[in-house]
């Protein structure tokens, strides 16, 4: 069983954190957030490199309070070639679509009644769609708000076009400094040495990418030695390209003058992390050849050719920006690499692959396949390469991390699994667990009947193949789709067989998923005292496997039995408070809404209206991953309602309406009468940022706040100088005392 992710609500993202401090941009920040105030399409435009991307995040993380659900970036360069745009923006909300309804139509659908703020970056590779996309969205969805960046505007009716201009001369000299220092601490340039800096920035054109390249050179030429080397680079260009605007010539020539800048080996490394989508770590570096080591990913982040960042998760990335990453793209190509770097690129994370089937192949339990998260974009990106190039090896990379696309690509994974069971005929164990995958993504997305005809081949080829234990997690599957189905009896004859063959093996994992569901076909039933005890042996299971959404589900289960027994129905809350612990961590959207109608049907005789409220939160959240309650599900649902909407009387509508716009936060709150939760921190940090502002109140330097958090010194730093802008302080002393009065 998949977990899925469940967002958008109030202070909710999922940006990036710098690790640099933004300068420059004062004016626009203020204005550019007024008039997202005002208007509901601004789209920043401007030459590449003139920090497009780096202000549109800026502003996005100073909407995230301000929206209820949510800002999220829509990265359309993640994926590489020219992305669908509702789809990756569906993908980046989680909102489900089916082979009945678009991605443009589920967004609809989740969007109506919802108050966010999308950020579609890089729009100028799908302009078309993009604009496409934001026209349906704005006449459709009235509390959806765009912020676009591309170097050409949407046209689309209502759009309000901001031309980022370059960095005036006074803050084009700041980011110089300010980036130099970073590479040389003790740089201070006097007066005759200010003047080279000013005819340096005047000549890049005020564009803060070019400036950070040449910045990032003071370590081994001086200003007067960088200004002569690239008036040499901006000459050769100024004869060429002669149809590309000027500023756009000026960042690609400063890049290419950095890449000559490197030496062989160097300019190795970084043609190679072209094939990377959107960001990646040093582990994944390091497999596109051994010249990439740490320390050659740190001297291309020195030369400011690659960026570093702090994913939402808390670790450590790196990426290209999209100027820099077309320019590699084209010199890897040049070098007759590509293919090669894209091969060993797909070897790494088939790799990583075979690490997770070996857990679940033993154990059952999918646990490292959850560290992949912040790689869903590097995985898909190496399963489409292998379509074409390699069916056979996708196919054993596709059954092994297929939760990974239940949680983040549901779409994704029921078009390429299907593709790859087609253009790989290997009768193999690798085929029938990629046919349990296909399977699971044609159920989440409503097809059962076809989930139910490639399990039945997966069966017979796991048979053949003597393989019972990947019979035993087809039957399981089998026996959860008939049982969900209402086919209560078929069900437990898989289900039995599944349990069986799982305890045969030793794959506690796969017993306790099927002993469950046989507790759950019980309660289906209504015979209690026979449900309870395969439940709660399941349970036993999943204690000992520490897994925690199997116990989720077991508390779930248990809860209803309480319930329905007549007991105190604080036994029964107490389940269900445990559940909702166990699924929040996972952000599982597929038992959390079931879970939140049960306590529904609790409370719906004494606070109605709270009650309707959480069951229409509950429809919106799993309206969002896609297809409909099982049958037995969707009774359970109706009848709640039922209950509140004849208590609640002619406010019912407007009730369902306020329900369906709450965030799951908020309706959890709600269902347990606990206060509603906290909102973002006003300061705007991170969690990480918080975390190292505590230990500059603690006293700690940075080198020893590197050895706590197992940071490099370099990244604590940066940390601190990115806290110090945001709260605008300026310095540590200062921080340490802010830290003290607000951070407990």
């Amino acid at each position: 069983m998949a977990t899925t992710t469940s967002r958008a609500s109030a202070g909710e993202h999922n940006l990036p954190e710098p690790l640099t401090p933004l300068i420059g941009r004062g004016r626009e920040l203020s204005a550019i957030g007024e008039t997202l105030r005002r208007t509901r399409l601004v789209t920043l435009t401007g030459p590449g490199g003139v920090g497009k991307t780096r202000l549109a995040l800026e502003l996005a993380r100073a909407q995230s309070g301000r929206r209820p659900d949510g800002v999220w970036l829509v990265d359309l360069t993640a994926g590489g070639g020219a992305p669908d745009v509702a789809a990756e923006t569906a993908r980046t909300l989680d909102v489900r679509t089916s082979r009945e309804v678009t991605p443009t139509a589920a967004l609809r659908r989740y969007l109506v009644n919802r108050d966010l703020l999308l950020v579609l970056d890089n729009c100028e590779h799908v302009v078309g769609t993009a604009a496409e996309l934001a026209a349906d969205l704005l006449t459709s969805c009235a509390g959806v708000r765009i912020l676009a960046t591309s170097r050409e505007p949407l046209e689309v009716n209502g759009e309000t076009i901001w031309r980022l201009a370059p960095l005036g001369a006074e803050d084009s000299y700041r980011v110089f400094v300010e980036r130099a220092r970073q590479r040389q601490p003790d740089f201070v340039p006097g007066a005759d040495v200010d003047a080279t800096i000013a005819r340096l920035c005047e000549r890049l054109d005020g564009l803060p990418l070019a400036i950070e390249l040449a910045a990032a050179r003071v370590s081994v030429m001086s200003p007067a030695e960088i200004l002569s080397s690239l008036e040499v680079q901006l000459g050769v260009l100024a004869g060429g390209e002669r149809l590309a605007p000027a500023h756009h010539r000026t960042a690609r020539a400063t890049v290419e003058w950095s890449y000559e800048l490197l030496d062989p080996a160097e300019r190795g490394a970084f043609r190679a992390l072209a094939v990377f989508a959107g960001s990646f770590d040093a582990d994944a570096a390091a497999a596109l050849g051994p010249v990439l080591s740490l320390e050659m990913l740190a001297r291309l982040v020195d030369k400011s050719l690659v960026t570093v960042m702090e994913s939402p998760r808390g670790r450590t990335r790196y990426r290209l920006l999209e100027i820099v990453r077309e320019f590699a793209l084209e010199q890897l190509a040049g070098a007759a690499e590509l293919e090669a770097t894209r091969e060993r690129h797909f070897r790494h994370f088939a790799s990583l692959a075979e690490l997770a089937r070996e857990e679940w192949r033993a154990t059952g339990r999918q646990h490292f396949v959850n560290q992949l998260d912040d790689d869903y974009e590097n995985v898909r990106a190496a399963l489409e390469w292998s379509v074409d190039a390699d069916p056979c090896s996708g196919s054993r990379v596709m059954g092994a991390v297929r939760d990974l696309f239940f949680r983040f690509g549901q779409s994704d994974g029921a078009r390429l699994a299907p593709l790859l069971l087609e253009r790989c005929d290997h009768q193999d164990s690798y085929r029938v667990e990629t046919q349990i995958a296909a399977a699971q993504f044609a159920a989440m997305l409503g097809d059962f009947a076809e989930a139910d005809r490639i399990l039945g081949q997966a069966r017979d080829l796991s048979t053949q193949l003597e393989d019972p234990v990947l019979e035993a997690w087809t039957r399981f599957f089998q026996g959860l789709g008939a049982t969900l189905g209402g086919n209560v009896d078929v069900g437990r004859e898989h289900l039995t067989a599944s349990r069986d063959l799982h305890h045969e093996f030793g794959v506690r994992m796969g017993e306790g998923r099927a002993l469950a569901v046989l507790g759950l076909s019980y309660l289906m039933e209504g015979e209690l005292d026979r449900a309870k005890e395969p439940v709660e042996s399941a349970l036993e299971i999943y204690v000992g496997e520490s897994d925690r959404w199997g116990q989720g589900a077991c508390h779930m289960w248990l809860g209803m039995i309480a319930a329905w027994s007549g007991s105190d129905p604080s036994f029964a809350t107490g389940h269900y408070r445990k559940a909702v612990d166990f699924f929040r961590p996972s952000r599982d959207a597929s038992l959390l809404p079931s879970v939140m109608i049960e306590q529904a049907s609790l409370i719906a005789r004494r606070r109605p209206e709270d009650a309707l409220k959480v069951v229409a939160a509950a429809v919106a959240l799993r309206a969002r991953v896609g297809g409909a309650f099982p049958p037995f599900y969707r009774e359970r649902l109706d009848r709640a309602r039922d209950v509140a909407e004849a208590a609640v009387g002619a406010d019912a509508e407007r009730v369902w309406s306020e329900g369906s716009r709450l965030s799951v936060d908020q309706a959890l709150a709600l269902a347990f009468g606990d206060p509603a939760p906290r909102p973002a921190s006003p300061s705007g940090l991170s969690r990480r940022e918080l975390e190292v502002a505590k230990l500059v109140a603690d006293g700690m330097a940075n080198k020893a706040i590197a050895q706590r958090l197992h940071l490099s010194t370099r990244t604590v730093e940066s940390h601190v100088r990115h806290t110090l802008a945001k709260l605008g302080l300026d310095n540590r002393t200062q921080l340490a005392t802010w830290a003290r009065e607000r951070i407990q």
